[in-house]
């Protein structure tokens, strides 16, 4: 029996538009290729931190009263709390850039103000002295990346879809120019519609539907260490250098000449720090290009120089041990938006991927605004800023 709708992605993009769509009544099948949050979901420090983009800001709010109120009704608790965010600035261009970022997070609605080298080393002591100063930001959260995927697909079950993991999907069928539901190991399975939710691995899959979706790979590695000795960190830490043109956010796949750099050329590196309840640390963060997916050979490359980083500004974690480093790849869109909404080109294919950075803040929200376009046949108002087509006239 054909489902009303094939979610392909088990993290949380997946897991909530599930959710939402089976909410209407709809007949819903979720695929993950491996287990639930096993892409970028489950590999990434688990924060959510606001953005100063109009179009983001109210997606943030939505996300943070959707996040409270999973967490009171799961049986799955995920460790969802309220949590301090600093921009840390290594010197005067650095302060200017987190000042600069923290104005524009104060009009969104997210106040901000700087704190000097006195006031940062009150509020966190292990960090380096000759640090120029900060941005303290109000409105950050954090919570358990791979246990709110788990809690979230219980909700998504509850309301009446079913979860299949280890189920990869090789490829779509199609009748014209329609999509007309997935082939599995198993055989194809009938969908009136479609949804992507497979991060990177979208594209690929929208193309064997004659759908280019301009979504791009970027792996990130971060470090776990031991319970921290020393110092006690309180905020959400994060390089002012993320932000800008010299940050992590690329702008579009790797050029040829990226590719040709030399690997620690290629591979770029701010300091992040996201505590745990258990006074251990995930640091982060890096940015390489990830033209194969499962590739991890950049680890000997970026591992160490987010440890330089990290003992740099904190130098209390230098003989701290490290327990683990892993990576995931981010899908990124060329204008680090994501893509929400039909695919060009594809009736029955619709997109929610590219969320970059910004997958668990903005899921809720942007998982909401698909399911109405697809149930009512009509964009939602906020859907326009990341419809899929603003892409078609590129180069």
């Amino acid at each position: 029996m054909a489902h009303d709708v094939i979610v392909v992605g088990g993290g949380i993009a997946g897991c909530t538009v599930a959710e939402r769509l089976a909410g209407q009544g709809l007949s819903v099948l979720l695929l993950e290729r491996g287990a639930l949050a096993g892409g970028a979901t489950g590999r990434n420090q688990g924060g959510l931190l606001p953005s100063p983009l109009p179009a983001c800001a109210g997606l943030f709010a939505e996300a943070i009263a959707y996040y409270e109120r999973a967490e009171l009704e799961s049986e799955v608790p995920f460790r969802f709390r309220p949590h301090g965010y600093l921009l840390v600035a290594a010197d005067t261009e650095d302060l200017d850039r987190a000042r600069a970022h923290g104005q524009a997070l104060s009009a969104a609605g997210f106040p901000a103000r700087v704190v000097g080298t006195d006031e940062l080393r009150d509020l966190e002591p292990g960090l380096a002295p000759d640090l120029a100063g900060a941005v303290i930001v109000e409105g950050a959260y954090a919570l358990h990346p791979v246990l709110a995927a788990a809690a979230l697909a219980g909700r998504a079950a509850r309301a009446g879809a079913e979860i299949r993991t280890h189920a990869p999907v090789r490829g779509l069928t199609t009748a014209g120019d329609r999509v007309t539901g997935v082939v599995t190991d198993d055989g194809p399975l009938a969908a009136g519609n479609v949804v992507l939710a497979a991060g990177p691995w979208s594209r690929s899959l929208a193309q064997q539907a004659g759908s280019d979706v301009p979504v791009f790979g970027a792996r990130g590695w971060l470090l776990r260490t031991a319970p921290v000795t020393g110092a006690v960190f309180r905020h959400t830490l994060m390089q002012s250098t993320w932000h800008g043109p010299v940050g992590l956010r690329r702008n579009g796949p790797p050029l040829l000449a990226d590719i040709a750099a030399p690997a620690a050329t290629a591979t770029q590196v701010v300091f992040s720090l996201q505590p745990l309840p258990g006074g251990e640390v995930v640091l982060g963060s890096s940015s390489g290009p990830a033209l194969q997916l499962d590739d991890v050979r950049d680890g000997d490359v970026a591992v160490p120089l987010i440890a330089a980083a990290a003992a740099r500004h904190a130098p209390v974690l230098a003989k701290t041990p490290v327990r683990a480093a892993w990576s995931g790849v981010r899908p990124m869109s060329p204008d680090g938006l994501p893509m929400v909404g039909p695919a060009s080109g594809a009736a029955g294919l619709w997109l929610l991927t590219g969320f970059g950075i910004d997958g668990m803040p903005l899921a809720p929200g942007t998982a909401r605004l698909l399911t109405e376009h697809l149930v009512s046949g009509r964009r939602p108002a906020g859907a326009e800023p990341f419809a899929p087509e603003r892409f078609d006239d590129r180069e």
